[in-house]
């Protein structure tokens, strides 16, 4: 298998496993503070609950209670005791006094508690302990609550604290303290068991930290079992088509070789035959043997030419080469059979355009498939145009038209071996899809870049972009 399928599969699979955490550590998250949200809402239930009782307790100037056996009456009220007609004893029962009893009740019931607490109490057992003393000096209109959890012995606790105002019936028993309605007169603080949401969370990362391990698990082994083993029987195959295409290409070398030199003599035949020929009928049917073996002894060439491209045996003799005079003669080779079609072709290139490390017999085989292209397309009575110009470091040479064009459709294919455009030659010369790949390929090993701007009907511009630093250039 090639290193950069496997780099993409382990990316692939890298990117996977991460989404799946995340998905998973986000849920968790989620979870948790539901968890811990819920939490808060019966604390503030219980809080809301108990500041019910105040007021209403406070409203009536507190409850009196049956004094039975045990009962304590308190020492912070006046006449806190009566007795009825019968003389049995009632005590009276502030809402501090009620609260704190619900809270030993719900304590040891429930498992939480709730009181009031001041930073100023009146009675030393409303006292804060610590946290609830950095809660009600921290507390200020902008924080109407604080919400913390604590440790209480290892035991997990959340504590809420909210700020508790005073009201009309609460002045009659705090009033010489300057307390008026509306002031904060402490906090209510309530405490909840914490440890059964605590393991709840923990239980929760532990069932998501254990359901991504198995999805990483059978990640791999589909990953193995399937992509793994399937890429690396691609591979395997794609070894095989390379050695095969390799083989066809050497036989293919080979075939066009040893038919070149038939042909060539095929050729050199024909034109001597057609020297010597008086009958007009005999010389029509050598033309068109020597139409035939040109158009033959041509494919043959570019079929050369591709299979040593192909194989990485096509060498480039680079040296400094005088731009201008190499497309002069380009031009001027190119013209002759142009004219034949009544296309001119103009050589538009600055004499002075100066020298470029070039392989001239290369570079001169794009040039003339270039400007062949540009005549087979062309119509007669048009001009196909070569030009040159240096800059930012680079030479760019182009071939323009103003034949038939190329759809867009088309352009991204047409430097493809064996493409052919849907347009049409314009006086049916052959055409075998080889020419601009061969361009392409040539121009590659010179470092550079052939680009193509087309409009149906306008026709086209092939342009060739070469470096001009004496760096070395592939071959």
């Amino acid at each position: 298998m090639e290193k950069g399928s496997k780099y993409y599969i382990l990316s692939a699979g890298l990117i996977f496993v991460t989404a799946i955490c995340s998905v998973m550590l986000g849920m968790a998250v989620k979870q948790d503070e539901m968890l811990h949200d819920q939490a808060h809402r019966n604390a503030t239930a219980i809080a809301d609950l108990a500041v019910l009782a105040r007021d209403w307790n406070a409203h009536y100037g507190g409850v009196f209670v049956e004094k039975r056996p045990g009962v304590v009456s308190s020492p912070y009220l006046a006449n806190a005791d009566i007795k009825d007609r019968a003389g049995k004893a009632y005590t009276n029962k502030s809402y501090m006094l009620m609260l704190r009893e619900i809270s030993e009740s719900a304590k040891l019931t429930k498992g939480f508690s709730f009181r009031i607490t001041s930073l100023k109490p009146m009675n030393p057992a409303n006292a804060p302990d610590d946290w609830e003393r950095r809660a009600l000096s921290s507390m200020d209109s902008r924080s109407p609550e604080k919400v913390d959890v604590t440790g209480n012995g290892g035991d997990p606790t959340y504590r809420l604290m909210r700020p508790l105002h005073a009201n009309a019936s609460c002045e009659e028993c705090h009033g010489n303290r300057g307390l008026k309605t509306g002031d904060v007169m402490g906090g209510l603080s309530v405490s909840m068991p914490y440890g059964a949401i605590q393991a709840a969370m923990d239980q929760n990362y532990i069932a998501m930290v254990a359901l991504s391990v198995v999805l990483l698990a059978l990640f791999v082994a589909t990953l193995y079992f399937f992509v793994w083993r399937l890429l690396d029987r691609v591979s395997r195959q794609k070894a095989e088509l390379a050695a095969l295409n390799e083989t066809k290409d050497r036989f293919l070398g080979m075939a066009a070789h040893d038919l070149r030199n038939p042909l060539t003599g095929i050729v050199g035949l024909a034109d001597l035959l057609r020297e010597d020929a008086k009958d007009p009928v005999h010389r029509q049917f050598l033309d068109g043997i020597l139409e035939s073996s040109a158009t033959m002894l041509g494919l043959i060439n570019e079929l050369l030419d591709v299979t040593k491209i192909n194989s990485g045996r096509l060498d480039l003799r680079l040296r400094e080469t005088d731009v201008a005079d190499l497309l002069g003669k380009a031009v001027q080779f190119n013209a002759f059979v142009a004219g034949k079609k009544g296309v001119s072709v103009l050589d538009a290139a600055p004499r002075d355009i100066g020298t470029a490390r070039l392989d001239p017999e290369r570079f001169r085989q794009v040039m003339d498939n270039l400007i062949g292209n540009a005549v087979k397309y062309s119509k007669p009575g048009t001009t196909v145009t070569v030009g040159a110009e240096k800059g930012s470091g680079r030479l760019s040479i182009w071939v323009e038209d103003q034949g038939l064009g190329i759809k867009p459709e088309e352009l991204g294919r047409i430097f493809e071996p064996f493409f052919k455009a849907s347009t049409r030659p314009t006086a049916g010369e052959a055409s075998h899809g080889l020419g601009l790949a061969i361009v392409k390929r040539m121009v590659e090993l010179h470092n550079g870049t052939v680009s193509v701007e087309s409009a149906v009907g306008k026709g086209s511009r092939f342009t060739v972009s070469l470096p001009l630093a004496g760096s070395a250039i592939k071959a």
